[in-house]
């Protein structure tokens, strides 16, 4: 399958240089969902808020895809009542966005916003509403809609399942799939909630303090985990198997204990930590994680 985009050098930063995420490089494919997921303070969400351009005035961000344009990008928010305005029902806000970012004919928005409705899974009517009228799944659906209307290439979606209940989050997901395959889109899809990943997403991409550390498809990285932080982070899953039982914890560092910009970041946490450590291993044709003692094939 051809890529959509490369995206080089995704790095999110303080002014003066200090490093928050990044840099990393991700290949989105049309109608695939790509699942980013770490621990909270991992960096997920900033690396989104950098590739929509909305990182806070504070930071720096940047990417490239190369030669080729930057693709037109949508982001569906954690919360995304409020950035709908209260005073306006939800198709007048679709209709601004219609008519001035995508500078639609007004004759042909109330068809456009019948047709998003639709995709959603919503009665048109349904959007005649004011968001605080909407429930929880169905504000969710009408801001994939929001995101939607601008007609984008990447899709991005921060958390989005978060405030809903499991059985509405299963549905939510697979509704972003279904979107995805039928308009060719890349959805790139954060989320703590791994097991709902595993099932949602075409791979998987572990974050740990800003670095990336283990990707592939989910099958393999949270089945069979080589990073001892990504073994450690599926192992802390409740089981039927261990039901009753405590939970491992991932160790927690000494107070301010960092590793420095060179090491691998989960150093002063890994139970496995050996002195190679010390300097991060690069990415090489033939692995997906970088770690210098990573768990045995088949050990989880």
């Amino acid at each position: 399958m051809k890529a959509l985009r490369s995206v080089r050098g995704v790095t999110v930063g303080l002014p003066e240089g200090d490093r928050l995420v990044g840099p990393f490089d991700m290949t989105l494919y049309p109608g695939q969902v790509h699942g980013v997921v770490g621990e909270s303070g991992s960096g997920k969400t900033l690396t989104l808020r950098a590739l929509a351009g909305v990182t806070p005035h504070n930071l720096v961000s940047s990417w490239d895809c190369g030669t080729e344009p930057a693709p037109r990008t949508s982001m569906i928010f954690q919360d995304p009542a409020g950035f709908f305005n209260p005073r306006w029902r939800v198709d007048r806000s679709l209709q601004e966005v219609l008519i001035h970012v995508r500078a639609l004919p007004r004759r042909e928005v109330a068809a456009r916003i019948a047709e998003l409705a639709t995709l959603v899974g919503l009665a048109p009517a349904e959007l005649h509403r004011y968001p605080f009228e909407l429930s929880g799944g169905m504000v969710q659906r009408a801001g994939i809609a929001m995101a939607l209307a601008t007609e984008p290439e990447l899709l991005l979606a921060d958390e989005i399942t978060s405030a809903l209940d499991p059985e509405l989050g299963e549905k939510i997901l697979k509704l972003l799939r279904r979107i995805a395959v039928e308009q060719g889109l890349s959805v790139v899809f954060v989320s703590h909630d791994l097991p709902l990943v595993a099932r949602a997403a075409d791979d998987v991409h572990v974050l740990y303090e800003g670095r990336l550390v283990e990707y592939g498809p989910p099958a393999r990285v949270l089945a069979d985990p080589r990073h001892q932080y990504t073994a450690l982070l599926v192992n802390a899953l409740p089981s039927r198997d261990r039901r009753g039982e405590l939970l491992p914890e991932i160790p927690i560092p000494q107070e301010d204990a960092h590793a420095p910009p060179e090491a691998c970041p989960f150093l002063p946490r890994c139970p496995a930590a050996i002195d190679a450590c010390w300097v991060m291993p690069d990415w090489d044709s033939e692995k997906t994680y970088r770690c210098h003692n990573p768990m045995p094939k088949g050990a989880q």
